[in-house]
């Protein structure tokens, strides 16, 4: 689970582009350099015909947790899971993954410290910022708070829908549609893939 690893992206504005989010690849037997290369997107909200997917820990819901919920539950971050699968929760209510939400509570952590009123105090060196924040973990009473879950049981398209709508109003209905399509190219190009090796693909996620 790369979830603390986001703390090095507190440098950058919380934004769809930010760099702390989840990361989804799509994996297939055969796959060749240039598909790899494909993926390299930067961070892409819009790239699921490549087999990338993306969201940023600004908000959930996070509609990859319904996706690909078997990636995020698995120890090594991979699943095998069928087109079909994927396809039905496009548009069907589903279970989201659980207890995967490290990386949403350490950016929410980071936004508050970086951008209240304590932000004069930030340190100046990257080197710096993990120590920073496991301070302030220590100081609470709690400790990280970590939700179970931050996705209700509701269709992929719904909660970007939903998502999309209320963390980039200025953005949108056009851009929810272009998200959406995002996620049904990225269904599409697995089934693709598996009838072309029959056998389904792999998913990875990185969050």
């Amino acid at each position: 689970m790369e979830g603390v690893e986001c703390v090095l992206g507190a440098l950058f504005l919380f934004t769809k582009e930010q760099t702390v989010g989840i990361d989804i690849y799509l994996e297939w037997e055969g796959k060749d350099k240039q598909a790899k290369d494909d993926q390299l997107v930067g961070f892409s909200t819009t790239s699921g015909h490549v087999g990338y997917l993306r969201e940023a820990y600004n908000g959930g819901p996070y509609a990859t947790h319904i996706l690909v919920k078997e990636a995020f539950e698995s120890e090594d971050c991979r699943a095998e899971i069928p087109a079909a699968v994927m396809r039905a929760r496009l548009t069907n209510t589903s279970t989201a993954a659980k207890n995967c939400n490290v990386g949403h509570a350490m950016a929410a952590l980071m936004q508050k410290l970086f951008t209240g009123a304590g932000a004069s105090k930030l340190p100046t060196d990257p080197g710096d910022v993990m120590a920073y924040l496991q301070e302030h973990i220590a100081a609470s009473d709690n400790g990280l708070d970590v939700p179970e879950s931050v996705t209700p049981d509701t269709s992929v398209e719904e909660a970007v829908r939903s998502r999309c709508l209320a963390l980039y109003p200025e953005d949108g209905e056009e851009y929810a549609q272009d998200v959406m399509q995002s996620f049904r190219d990225f269904v599409e190009l697995a089934a693709r893939r598996e009838r072309e090796t029959g056998k389904p693909c792999t998913v990875y996620a990185s969050y």
